[in-house]
């Protein structure tokens, strides 16, 4: 990585989280290319870490967003309160971008695809990720029959698409 890059991730952490993002989903689909199969014994910790790593970096990256707009729009929701609901409330009240964060709501309600990130975050809490149970869950969450690192991938590029879109609309988060 050059001094460049890394100083652009310095300044801009949704930046960094989505190639933290994009890291993680790389490493699964080298130990997918070279064993074949994630629940294999010889890689199934190595694929555990890193889906959750993915997991977590994705949600992670929208919740960097959330911080930089509500830093951005002099929101004061409290750190400790910052979710999409929260912050989309705050810019509703202040009459600040209303629609900003329309596509997130939607891409986070039920049956959608940050929602089932969310979901499957959730369930890796308690659950390990790589097991057939698991894949069914994906499998549920997602109401697609995907294999998840192709699911994993369409995710990822819902979410840079739709960071894109709201920089885009609101050139203060760039």
């Amino acid at each position: 990585m050059s001094t460049e890059d890394f100083s652009r991730f310095w300044t801009d952490r949704i930046r960094f989280k989505l190639y933290a993002c994009r890291q993680h989903l790389e490493n699964l689909q080298g130990i997918e290319l070279r064993y074949n199969d994630l629940t294999s014994s010889e890689v199934r910790t190595s694929a555990e870490i890193e889906i959750d790593s993915f997991l977590c970096q994705m949600i992670g990256t929208v919740d960097s967003l959330l911080f930089k707009i509500n830093d951005k729009f002099g929101l004061a929701v409290p750190s400790d309160r910052i979710e999409i609901d929260k912050i989309q409330s705050a810019l509703s009240s202040e009459t600040k971008s209303i629609d900003l964060l329309n596509d997130l709501d939607e891409a986070n309600q039920y049956g959608n695809w940050y929602w089932a990130i969310r979901q499957l975050r959730n369930y890796s809490l308690g659950n390990s990720l790589i097991s057939q149970e698991s894949f069914k869950v994906l499998a549920n969450y997602t109401k697609t029959n995907m294999k998840a690192l192709p699911y994993f991938e369409q995710c990822l590029e819902h979410l840079e698409k739709l960071i894109e879109i709201i920089r885009i609309k609101e050139p203060i988060l760039s």
